[in-house]
């Protein structure tokens, strides 16, 4: 114990001297390095802290680590809001947080934001992947949907989290998870976003891998009933944000049209003619956003449809699975996000 106090006494000092430099003459350099060198040091940053959810007693509960990041600055018990990331297949929540850039976002923000690590899975299924396919992991009570409510529940025990602005995002197999959790806490989550994702309920089939070349999606009517055979009477259209490249070689953009199709029919929503279409081009990849209103005259339902990336985070960090030369989506993310609370 004593040896890691001289460590951090260390530490401390260096960051210190560090900080004076910065005040020094060729300020613009030695800022530049101060922010590399802080960079590299995150993982030991108070900021950044681990904690480890033990499993439950109800079914398909499991053990699972998950990281909170705390704005750097950000002190007091004001409440805050909370976005959920979830890492896709092949990852875990290191690497989802390296590559989305939502830490530096919430330090300018000042929001929180967790990252739940599926840890360890039952089933057959690639490597790290959340089980979106698995009715037993998608419903409220039971598997992993209910164990990242329940990891948020906590994290409200740990932290000031504002309860009416509690988001939801994923990569990939993580968004798939993302929208199960919109759905099966459709009266908790204030609004959520599918990066690359599919719909609720959808069957593995919809995927395209070495085994499956030709991606199948259920029908719209399906995974509307589906949708609200899980909601009942807590059913709620939860805002929700699909962004998706049209060139996915993984997850088809059909996918993202049939989640767009079921959200609206779902909740009453016309997707067939948008109240607002943009576009324009960001590092050389071209975007189209549209959004669509309720009878209120909110906007429930966005897309944001990419031309030329593959399939992965868009607008990011170096990484793989990452396409930094993309729109900066964090940014339309946590705009969406902020512009809706629960109500």
């Amino acid at each position: 114990m004593f040896i890691d106090s001289l460590h951090k006494i260390r530490a401390y000092f260096r960051w210190s001297n560090l900080k004076r430099l910065a005040k020094a003459p060729f300020r613009g350099g030695l800022q530049a390095a101060l922010v590399a060198w802080r960079e590299r040091r995150r993982e030991t940053l108070p900021d950044d802290v681990t904690h480890t959810f033990r499993a439950q007693e109800y079914p398909g509960s499991r053990t699972r680590r998950y990281l909170v990041h705390v704005p750097h600055g950000k002190t007091g018990r004001r409440p805050r809001p909370l976005v959920v990331v979830l890492h896709g297949c092949q990852q875990d929540n290191r690497d989802i947080e390296k590559i989305s850039g939502f830490n530096q976002l919430a330090d300018r923000q000042g929001f929180l934001v967790a990252y739940p690590f599926v840890t360890s899975y039952r089933g057959m299924r690639n490597r790290n992947c959340w089980g979106w396919w698995f009715e037993r992991e998608i419903r409220a009570g039971a598997g992993e949907v209910e164990d990242l409510w329940q990891i948020v529940e906590e994290i409200q025990q740990h932290y000031s989290v504002d309860p009416e602005r509690i988001h939801v995002t994923g990569l990939s197999s993580g968004a798939g998870m993302a929208v199960a959790m919109m759905v099966a806490h459709a009266d908790k989550i204030a609004s959520g976003a599918a990066v690359a994702g599919v719909p609720y309920a959808e069957k593995a089939d919809a995927v395209r891998h070495e085994f499956n070349r030709t991606p199948r999606n259920r029908p719209v009517v399906s995974i509307v009933k589906a949708m609200r055979n899980e909601m009942g009477d807590a059913a709620r259209a939860v805002p929700i944000q699909i962004v998706h490249s049209k060139n996915d070689d993984k997850v088809d953009i059909n996918s993202a049209s049939v989640l767009r199709d079921s959200w609206g029919h779902c909740f009453g929503v016309d997707t067939r003619h948008a109240y607002r279409i943009t576009s324009g081009n960001a590092k050389g990849t071209a975007w189209q956003h549209s959004q669509y209103l309720n009878d209120a005259g909110k906007s429930v339902i966005e897309t944001l449809f990419l031309e030329g990336p593959g399939h992965g985070w868009y607008g990011g960090n170096p990484g793989k699975y990452s396409f930094p030369e993309a729109p900066d989506i964090k940014q339309e993310l946590w705009k969406f996000f902020a512009a809706h609370h629960l109500q």
